[in-house]
């Protein structure tokens, strides 16, 4: 008599066996619709590069409170499974009526034709439990990805990875391609970066234009306030300039030269007539008023002296008027056609 099992519960394997070609996917409990036994069958793997042929495992399943219900050797034979293929989902290894609460399962050996690679001193090393996603962000994931049942968040570790459907990769496997869902996982990654920051692009945007709004407005200003005083900056410090530098020439040793040879005047005609025209060269002429108390007052010397040092007088005042104000005007007007060169010249 014929009877069909209903799949009632399904568990993902939380260990594997590192380096074996073959990886141990999941136990699955079905039902009987008449007896009511129920029947444990297990998935495995080809992780490999080569088609397998045979699988010896040795399995314990466990009832209520850690009971073992059986412990026994089953052996997968006359196969032939290519690489990424799945085997074992069709064959129940044990048959009972009473509940199962767990099915521990260990790799033995696997055949690929004569060749055989022994599994039983490998240990098994355990898998992290696979992280939930919320009930928003999975359908938002699925509905992305065009793919159901995408649960879990997409995790990579060392020794291997995890896919949005719960089915970890490990590194022998070497494939960025999930073989139970199909899914890419660069770009399973990629789309929940995305979900995880929906309002990245649109503040990027606002932020790129902020700063090259105000930047027309900011140069108008400068174009118009150097072109202006470019030309009174250039013409003022050319004709103020001329009026202190006069009296630098005269040096004040000059002058007692010309007092001591008062007496050698009447002898030396010609360099009392040039020291005249020196005198008449200078910028307050008092040479002319010189000239007459000399011949009334007996000490025309000091007097001499005197005026000389009330017209070093007057020229330092000038200069302490007008030298900061032309200092600034300076400054002003050389960093100002700096400025309007490296703007409009360069």
């Amino acid at each position: 008599m014929e009877e069909n099992f209903n799949p009632v519960a399904r568990t993902r394997a939380n260990y594997y066996t590192p380096g074996s070609p073959v990886q141990f996917v999941c136990v699955e409990l079905l039902k009987g619709d008449v007896s009511g036994e129920h029947a444990v069958c297990l998935t495995f793997k080809n992780i490999s590069k080569v088609t397998l042929t045979a699988l010896e495992i040795h399995f314990k399943c466990k009832g209520v409170d850690g009971v073992i219900l059986c412990e026994d050797r089953f052996e997968y034979r006359d196969l032939e499974v290519k690489p990424g293929e799945m085997f074992g989902m069709d064959d129940a290894v044990f048959v009972t009526s009473k509940a199962i609460t767990s099915v521990d399962v260990s790799l033995c050996n696997v055949y690929n034709g004569k060749r055989v690679v022994h599994l039983d001193a490998i240990k098994r090393v355990r898998l992290p439990a696979p992280k939930r996603l919320s009930a928003e962000l999975e359908k938002a994931l699925e509905v992305r990805m065009n793919r159901p049942e995408l649960k879990y968040q997409p995790q990579v570790f060392e020794n291997g990875w995890y896919c949005a459907c719960g089915a970890f990769h490990p590194k022998e496997e070497d494939t960025v391609y999930c073989s139970e869902c199909g899914c890419d996982r660069i770009l399973l990654q990629n789309a929940l970066n995305t979900l995880l920051q929906p309002e990245q692009p649109a503040q990027t945007e606002p932020e790129l234009e902020t700063p090259l709004a105000p930047q027309p407005e900011q140069e108008e200003p400068t174009r118009i306030m150097g072109a202006a005083p470019v030309q009174p900056a250039q013409e003022e410090p050319t004709r103020i300039m001329g009026a202190p530098r006069r009296p630098q020439p005269q040096e004040p040793a000059a002058e007692p030269t010309r007092m001591l040879d008062d007496g050698m005047r009447e002898q030396f005609p010609d360099r009392a007539a040039r020291a005249q025209a020196e005198e008449g060269t200078r910028v307050m002429p008092a040479a002319s008023r010189r000239a007459q108390p000399a011949a009334q007052q007996p000490e025309p010397d000091y007097e001499d002296n005197e005026e000389y040092e009330d017209e070093r007088d007057s020229v330092a005042e000038t200069l302490i008027r007008w030298v900061p104000p032309i200092t600034a005007v300076i400054c002003a007007a050389v960093a100002l056609c700096g400025f309007v060169y490296y703007q409009f010249v360069l």
